[in-house]
């Protein structure tokens, strides 16, 4: 009987933590496609971010969606949003799509030592379940580690994801350094 009204306690739960990420997104729309981008991408507590620390990453992912078209924004960082959200929700196809929409024709490491194929390349091989290249793109990041601090930073997120493989994208990036 105890586990039976647990159960139909987190059933409410969630089904009203639902309807709040749908009621937040529906505010949201009203309001952040007039933000900047710097307002709505890369400000605290603005924009999407508001919505994903409400535990709405799939409304969130969804109101960057909206974002893009209505500003035809083309900032790169938009779409690898999408792709962490589409992944802490369990999307993975659909997250894997986006992460390869921001990888860089060319990189120079001699004008900018951030590894960032390396770092995207790795997590789309977590997403894909490829342990074997997870690791071979999280070796080639470390090889920049101290030439960009986005290296270093990069390679703890990278290491969780390795150390946590078998566990969801959701749980290994929010255990980063545990």
């Amino acid at each position: 009987m105890k586990i039976l009204i647990l159960l139909i306690t987190l059933i409410a739960a969630l089904t009203a933590k639902a309807q709040n990420c749908k009621e937040l997104y529906q505010q949201h729309l009203k309001t952040d496609m007039l933000l900047s981008y710097k307002e709505f991408d890369q400000t605290m507590g603005k924009g999407f971010r508001s919505m994903a620390s409400n535990l709405c990453d799939k409304e969130a992912a969804d109101l960057i969606e909206k974002y893009i078209e209505v500003n035809n924004a083309k900032q790169s960082s938009l779409r690898w949003h999408i792709a962490q959200l589409r992944a802490h929700t369990g999307d993975y196809s659909v997250a894997v799509k986006w992460a390869k929409t921001v990888l860089q024709d060319k990189e120079d490491f001699s004008k900018q030592a951030l590894r960032w194929n390396d770092y995207v390349l790795a997590t789309i091989a977590f997403l894909e379940h490829d342990k074997k290249s997870l690791i071979a793109h999280r070796n080639n990041v470390a090889k920049g580690k101290e030439d960009h601090f986005g290296n270093a930073l990069n390679l703890k997120y990278l290491d969780s994801l390795i150390k946590y493989f078998d566990k969801s994208y959701k749980f290994a990036s929010n255990n980063v350094g545990k």
